[in-house]
C-alpha cells in the first residue's frame, strides 16, 4: 500500500492529509467571491463547488483507509515453541550411569520441511502437510533433536558435536518425521517423531536404528502438539542412549 500512498503524498511538507482539504476550500472560497450574478452560472458553480467538496470528502477518506491499511500489516510475530529447558531427569533409565567412550555426534540431516522452524501438521498419515502460521519453533526441529539427544548422551560420557577423526565412534542422526497428525474428524491427535540412527567407527557401519514414536496430545492444538512432541523426542533419546550402550558392550 505504500506506493499509493507516496503518489498523493505534496512535494513539499504542507501539513499532512489537511493540506489538499485546506487548499481545496480556499480555492472554492476564491471562486464564490467571484460568483457572477447570472443564475444559471450561479447554478454550475454550486454544482461544481459541491463537486469539490466531495473530492475532498473522498480524499480524506482514502488517506484514512491508507494509513489503516499499512498499520495492519505489522501484525504480531508468531509464538515461538521449544522442547523444553535441559533433560528430564525422569525420563533418564538406571542405565545412564554406564559410562561410554568419547563419541561424535555430527549435525543431523532431515527431510526438508524439518530443516526450516514450521511447526508441521497434518491429518491422517496420508495427509498433505500444513504449517501453523501463529506458531514456530526457536529452531529447526532436526537441530532441536539432534541437541536433546546429545545432551542425554552426555550423561554418560562426551560428545563431540561435529565430525569425528581417525576412530572415534560416531552417531549419525536422520529425523524423518516431526509433526502433529490429527485424527480426520480433528478430535484427537498424536506427536509422531520418526528417527533413524547409524553407529559408525571408522568408516565402518556397526550398527542401526529405527525410533518411531507417537505420543497422544493433550489439546488439539499447536501447543498440545508442541508437548506430545516434546514427549516423543525424550523417548526417542532414550532409546539411542541404551542402544548405543548395548553396542558399546559388544
Amino acid at each position: 500500500m505504500q506506493p499509493i500512498f507516496s503518489f498523493f503524498r505534496p512535494r513539499a511538507p504542507l501539513g499532512g492529509p489537511t493540506w489538499l482539504s485546506s487548499t481545496l476550500a480556499t480555492r472554492a472560497t476564491s471562486r464564490s467571491e467571484h460568483r457572477p450574478g447570472n443564475p444559471l452560472t450561479r447554478a454550475l458553480i454550486s454544482q461544481a463547488t459541491w463537486q469539490q467538496a466531495a473530492l475532498v470528502a473522498m480524499a480524506s477518506l482514502l488517506l484514512v483507509l491508507l494509513t489503516g491499511c499499512g498499520a495492519g500489516r505489522s501484525g504480531s510475530a508468531p509464538q515461538q515453541l521449544d522442547l523444553g529447558a535441559g533433560y528430564a531427569d525422569s525420563n533418564v533409565s538406571p542405565i545412564a550411569s554406564v559410562r561410554h567412550p568419547p563419541i561424535a555426534v555430527p549435525a543431523g540431516s532431515a527431510a526438508s520441511l524439518l530443516t526450516e522452524s514450521a511447526v508441521i501438521w497434518r491429518v491422517g498419515d496420508a495427509g498433505q502437510p500444513q504449517a501453523y502460521t501463529t506458531y514456530q519453533w526457536v529452531a529447526p526441529p532436526v537441530r532441536l533433536v539432534t541437541q536433546r539427544i546429545v545432551d542425554r548422551l552426555s550423561l554418560q560420557g562426551p560428545v563431540l558435536q561435529q565430525n569425528a577423526v581417525g576412530d572415534m565412534p560416531q552417531v549419525w542422526l536422520n529425523l524423518q518425521r516431526f509433526e502433529q497428525i490429527f485424527s480426520a474428524d480433528g478430535s484427537s491427535s498424536v506427536g509422531q517423531l520418526s528417527l533413524q540412527a547409524i553407529f559408525i567407527k571408522g568408516t565402518k557401519v556397526i550398527e542401526q536404528k529405527l525410533v518411531d514414536i507417537k505420543v497422544p496430545a493433550g489439546t488439539q492444538d499447536a501447543v498440545g502438539g508442541a508437548q506430545a512432541l516434546r514427549d516423543a523426542t525424550e523417548q526417542a533419546a532414550e532409546q539411542v542412549a541404551q542402544w548405543l550402550t548395548v553396542q558399546f558392550k559388544r
